[in-house]
């Protein structure tokens, strides 16, 4: 078999694969629908070229080059759509649509009114680098890219240079087309055929890698997040508040707000969880909704307990947020049904010294929580900048070893306090 014919019949196969990969991969995040509409610019890809196959074998192909260049310029248009979703939150249909359309009634115009293999193969040429540097410029338009998007950029760039470039260049080299039996072995077939192969095959590389890239993210993330309030859990506070720690800690003080619900349990054992979880995410919302803007960081650290961390923040604002989260919580608690009345949470509040580890703020900040709970509970209370020992816990238990073990060891917390 003719090299020009293996071209022919090998790129169908290759399309098939990469589209089956990126459809794949779509079905584990369908919220993310630039990756199917990268994964219908290949199957375009896949009819494109399999109809091109018919030139092998059929004596008048032109009914059948005319649908092969639809579905080709196809390819450009879902890729470029793809592109358009993630890097600007909708498609630019009204202008690539158009486009596309004007491809297809060049082709019948070239194909059957005034027939010419060349201006037909043109006219889908320019329309589709036309779309590649539309997407192109949504990319380099978008503030948050990164190397793979600045990469799939560069090569849509290349790929429309090269649509434009192959029919002039074949033009100098062969002269216009005569016949349809002629494209395949010809330079103008030979060099769409590698041509494609190489485009295919990079931009698949950068869809692949921008929707593997992003999966991993959204996994990272999910792990560190409390999938009920939405906020960090243990693991995604502690890693933000070492960080911000490490940062800013030694150069401005920061202030640390432990939180616990009162007598949580009791509104588990009345009201049942259901209505727990609208009190545990009444309070998540009271957390953001003081600290937006002011680049805290917050956690749940399990059941009814919360962190915050405030990054060069003074204990005296602190205290005074601490007090405001407190009377928000009470007053915002009495709209949830079927609660009777308000339910309170306590604070302890404690603020970091150049020497603090994220672990020493909590234990004087746990320390201070402690003392609102046995001074009657709904208290902000306040540790020395040195800290000092908790009022001794009732016989039976062991609060403060209980508590170091809770945030030093990788299982879930089981203390609970009332």
């Amino acid at each position: 078999m003719d090299h020009a014919y293996l071209l022919t019949a090998v790129l169908p196969v290759i399309a098939a694969v990469l589209c089956t990969t990126l459809y794949s991969l779509w079905l584990k995040q369908r919220e993310h629908r630039h990756v199917l509409n990268w994964s219908l610019a290949y199957a375009c890809a896949v009819l494109g070229s399999a109809i091109s196959l018919a030139r092998l074998v059929i004596e008048n192909a032109a009914p059948f080059s005319l649908v092969a260049n639809a579905f080709l310029v196809g390819v450009a248009f879902f890729a470029a759509r793809g592109a358009l979703l993630l890097h600007g939150g909708r498609t630019a249909d009204r202008i690539t649509l158009p486009i596309l359309l004007a491809t297809i009634l060049a082709g019948i115009l070239f194909g059957f009114v005034s027939p010419s293999v060349f201006w037909r193969g043109t006219t889908a040429s320019i329309g589709a680098a036309a779309i590649f540097l539309i997407a192109a410029k949504a990319i380099r338009q978008n503030p948050d890219r990164d190397r793979i998007d600045r990469l799939t950029g560069l090569v849509f760039v290349l790929t429309a240079a090269t649509l434009v470039a192959r029919p002039a260049l074949a033009f100098v080299l062969e002269g216009p087309i005569a016949s349809e039996a002629e494209v395949t072995s010809a330079f103008w077939g030979v060099s769409f055929r590698i041509f494609a192969m190489l485009s295919w095959c990079a931009m698949a590389v950068l869809f692949l890698l921008r929707a593997t890239t992003d999966l991993m993210a959204e996994a990272t993330a999910q792990s560190l997040t409390d999938p009920l309030t939405g906020i960090g859990n243990r693991r995604g506070f502690f890693a933000a508040a070492e960080a911000a720690l490490a940062t800013t800690g030694r150069e401005a003080p920061a202030t640390l707000l432990l939180c616990d619900i009162d007598a949580f349990k009791q509104v588990n054992d009345s009201h049942g969880h259901a209505t727990g979880d609208l009190v545990i995410k009444e309070l998540a919302n009271v957390l953001s909704e003081a600290t937006e803007g002011g680049g805290a960081i917050l956690g749940r650290l399990g059941g009814e307990e919360f962190v915050v961390l405030l990054p060069g923040t003074p204990l005296e604002p602190a205290g005074a947020m601490a007090e405001t989260i407190r009377t928000d919580f009470a007053r915002r608690s009495r709209g949830i049904r079927p609660l009777q009345g308000p339910v309170t949470v306590s604070i302890g509040v404690a603020e970091t010294t150049r020497e603090d580890g994220i672990e020493a703020v909590i234990e004087r900040a746990d320390a201070a929580l402690y003392r609102a709970k046995r001074k009657g509970r709904d208290r902000v209370e306040i540790a020395g900048s040195t800290g000092s020992a908790p009022p001794s816990p009732p016989r039976g238990t062991s609060h403060t070893r209980r508590h170091r073990r809770a945030f030093t060891a990788p299982g879930p917390r089981t203390r609970t306090r009332s």
